[in-house]
Formats: structure tokens, C-alpha cells, sequence
């Protein structure tokens, strides 16, 4: 039988890159949501608020995008430069 097994959770999956990963903690988080919540809810305070990119299943987003399990979401600093 093809399908999800009982025992495997599913999860919403945060990728940081750059700096981002410093204030986050870490490179890649797992989280398991009860409900859809706005992405800004999972985030440290420190966390900034403009000049990222964030991406929801390879689509742009917001901090106050609404996620839920099996959603991935990336996040990454604007590069300027020349």
C-alpha cells in the first residue's frame, strides 16, 4: 500500500542562509504546528524584519505568511553589491 505511514510526522521545514542562520540558531529547523500560524510566530525577536527574502514552497512570502506542516521555507539576506 502506497501512502503516509502512521508513524511518520509531518512537519513544516525552516532553511536560514548567511547571517540568518546565526540568529536563528541554526542552518535548518523541524517544527510541528498544531495549526497554520504566521511565520513571524516561529522566529527569535532579534530576527530582522525587512531586507530578507523569504521563500514558502518556492513562492515569495512574508513574515506574515501563514505555514503549516509540510510547508518548506527558506530564508535568505538580500546581497547587494557591485
Amino acid at each position: 500500500m502506497i501512502g503516509v505511514e502512521p508513524w511518520v510526522i509531518n512537519v513544516a521545514e525552516l532553511k536560514f542562509f548567511g547571517y540568518l542562520a546565526d540568529l536563528a540558531g541554526s542552518r535548518k529547523r523541524e517544527v510541528t504546528l498544531e495549526r497554520a500560524v504566521p511565520l513571524r510566530e516561529l522566529l527569535p525577536p532579534r530576527f530582522p524584519k525587512e531586507n530578507i527574502i523569504i521563500l514558502i514552497n518556492e513562492k515569495a512570502a512574508s513574515l506574515d505568511s501563514v505555514i503549516q506542516n509540510e510547508d518548506s521555507v527558506v530564508f535568505m539576506p538580500i546581497l547587494s553589491g557591485g
